[in-house]
Formats: C-alpha cells, sequence, structure tokens
C-alpha cells in the first residue's frame, strides 16, 4: 500500500492482507469523524483491541473484526474462489 493511496475510493479489501484492511478500518473511522470510543460502544469492540490490531500487535478474531466492520459500513463477505 503506498502512503497517497485514499482509501476511501476503494469498496472491497482482502483479509488476507491484514494490515491494508485494518488501515482501511482506521481510515473510515476518521472519514466518519468517528472516536474510537464511540465506535467501541456500538460495536463492543475494546479500543485497546482495535489499536493492537492496527498496529500489527495482534489479530482480531472473526467476530471482533465482523463487529468492527459493520460498525463502520461494511459487510464481511465470504465467497467462493474463482477456479
Amino acid at each position: 500500500m503506498s502512503a497517497a493511496e485514499d482509501l476511501s475510493l476503494i469498496d472491497e479489501f482482502d483479509l488476507s492482507q491484514q494490515r491494508r484492511a485494518m488501515s482501511a478500518l482506521q481510515a473510515e473511522r476518521q472519514r466518519l469523524s468517528m472516536p474510537v470510543a464511540v465506535m467501541e460502544l456500538k460495536s463492543g469492540v475494546c479500543m485497546n483491541s482495535f489499536y493492537a490490531w492496527h498496529g500489527g500487535l495482534r489479530e482480531p478474531t472473526l467476530g471482533c473484526l465482523v463487529a468492527v466492520a459493520q460498525t463502520l459500513g461494511f459487510d464481511v463477505i465470504m465467497r467462493r474462489r474463482k477456479k
């Protein structure tokens, strides 16, 4: 991911590229002007966890990732790969 990449212009993120996906969630939270404390309240996910994911110190559980993504207006979809 280049430093100049505007993640708000991208609608789909590959979760196997976890750092990029976490950066996208952070960018969306900032775009919405949503304080981390509000995101924590709405998603039920501790803000310390979010910071640890974003910093690459921890990996989110699927349930926590889905909760944060939905809070920020994303859907998490599992789709069969094309052969």
